[in-house]
Order: structure tokens, then C-alpha cells, then sequence
């Protein structure tokens, strides 16, 4: 038999965890996700998801609406506002979905950097947001199923 994680086990451990998660796919957006390699190895030369491509401005949205999509779940989980059932178990989807779709976007730009890119090399802010994804899908997963 499989244990599961504590989080992910209690009434409102996925709701949280999409919350946070979303809120950081919202905040890796703006943090440095590409240097230059160009210049004195302690030079400041980043610039952001939200500086460097659109596809980050993507990913703060879809971020942003599955960081809603679990307050109103965690919401319900904490009696504070009532959600139908089926309405919840389509909310997780749309979180694990829009934490995929986000994850996808984040992970494009990891693999294919803005021109020029052989003079960038990439950054925290990138790593935080596939991260961020993956938590998203996961809490996304467990709200649907729970159901």
C-alpha cells in the first residue's frame, strides 16, 4: 500500500498547496530567468520571464487562474464558501490543467531560450517555475480526485 503525503492527505492540504503554487508560478514570472554570459562574471545582466518573453506573461495568467480555481476550493474545504460537487471536481481539473499548459510554457522557454541565445544562459526564476508546475499538477490531480 502507497503512502501519501500528509499535505496531500489532509481535507485541505491540495487547496493550499494550489494556492501556493500558483502564487509562485505568478511571482517566478518576475523573477531572473536568463543572464548574460557576456561581461565580468559578477555582473548584474539578468533579465526576467516577464522582460525577456511573452510566453511568461502567458504563464502569470494561467498561473493566476489556478492559484483562483484552489482559493475557491480551499474556500469550500474550510466552509467558507459552499461549491457544488461536480463544480470542484471540474475546478482541479482546470488547475491541473492550466499548471500543465503553464509548466509546458516554462519549460519551452527552458529548452529554447530567446535569441540571442548564445550569450544567455538561464537563471533560478525558470527552475522555479517548472517547480511551481509540478506542484500545480499534482494539487490539480488531487482535488479532481477527491471528488
Amino acid at each position: 500500500m502507497r503512502r501519501r503525503s500528509r499535505l496531500l492527505s489532509s481535507p485541505v492540504g491540495p487547496a493550499a498547496v494550489g494556492v501556493a503554487s500558483g502564487a509562485l508560478m505568478a511571482l517566478a514570472v518576475f523573477l531572473p530567468w536568463y543572464a548574460a554570459n557576456l561581461g565580468p562574471p559578477a555582473s548584474s545582466g539578468t533579465a526576467s520571464g516577464w522582460d525577456a518573453t511573452a510566453v511568461a506573461k502567458g504563464a502569470l495568467a494561467l498561473g493566476i487562474i489556478w492559484m483562483l480555481a484552489s482559493g475557491l476550493l480551499l474556500a469550500d474545504q474550510l466552509d467558507a464558501y459552499r461549491v457544488d460537487p461536480r463544480t470542484a471536481e471540474l475546478l482541479g481539473w482546470l488547475v491541473a490543467g492550466c499548471a500543465m499548459l503553464a509548466g509546458a510554457l516554462v519549460a519551452y522557454r527552458l529548452f529554447r531560450p530567446p535569441e540571442p541565445a548564445d550569450f544567455l544562459s538561464r537563471d533560478f526564476g525558470l527552475f522555479i517555475g517548472i517547480v511551481a508546475a509540478a506542484f500545480g499538477v499534482s494539487a490539480g490531480l488531487a482535488q479532481a480526485s477527491r471528488r
